[in-house]
């Protein structure tokens, strides 16, 4: 599954477990989809594929996952429920199109459906996509306000460190879009090009717009850091 289908999937796992469990207080969609394409900071790692320490290694472990959401769970209770289900989003979604170290660090075998590895399976495996894509436009229309894309201007300060670390990660895109679209869109081996350009063209678009909508506070943010940055070094 592409990066920007994962993140639409975690937002809507979030949206639907929000909705589900009746969580009041501050709700964050941005949040929710950067942890369902989270567990993808490993894909800029040198090892190899299923290795511990490669793509789809440690951070594709359902076990150590959990172990790592333990203390916010225990902390937040049922208000961290939606994130946790939206990076776990991400082991279900890479489970089924692909494969997972799913008893990891007992074994690192990898499982999976492997639905985008077989040209039987490859239409499923695409028509599913496009349907999180759809769904997660739907949702983001229908829940701006009950669990909004767009970031308030009083916002939590411990998330704020991610938000930045999110832009930083800019610079690696087209990395990323490049090895993306050599293993989604080869032609020698797809025979479905335009359904493929079509997924990845919208998913895409629509998390460009999530973040067109957090640029005034995101560089509000930024820039109010610097002034304290600024503010705190010694002057000559």
């Amino acid at each position: 599954m592409i990066g920007p289908v994962h993140a639409l999937a975690g937002y809507l796992v979030a949206y639907v477990a929000v909705g589900g469990l009746r969580i009041k207080g501050p709700r964050d969609g941005v949040l929710a989809a950067i942890l369902g394409a989270a567990p993808d900071v490993d894909y800029a790692s040198p090892f190899p594929f299923g290795t511990p320490f490669g793509h789809h290694g440690v951070t594709h472990s359902p076990l150590l996952l959990t172990l790592v959401s333990a203390p916010f769970l225990a902390k937040y209770r049922w208000k961290a429920v939606p994130y946790f289900l939206a990076l776990m989003s991400h082991i279900v979604a890479d489970l089924a199109d692909n494969t997972v170290p799913l008893l990891a660090p007992v074994s690192w075998e990898e499982f999976g459906l492997r639905f985008s590895l077989s040209s039987s399976s490859l239409p499923l495996a695409h028509f599913l996509q496009l349907l999180v894509t759809m769904v997660s436009a739907c949702a983001v229309v229908k829940g701006w306000r009950s669990f909004p894309v767009s970031l308030p201007e009083k916002y939590d300060r411990l998330a704020t460190p991610v938000l930045i670390l999110s832009i930083l990660a800019v610079p690696f895109l087209p990395w990323f879009i490049t090895g993306d679209l050599q293993v989604f869109l080869n032609l020698s081996k797809e025979p479905f090009f335009i359904i493929s350009v079509i997924l990845f063209l919208s998913s895409s678009i629509l998390i460009l717009l999530i973040l067109m909508l957090n640029v005034k506070f995101l560089a509000s943010r930024i820039l109010s850091g610097l002034r304290v940055f600024s503010a705190a070094s010694p002057r000559a």
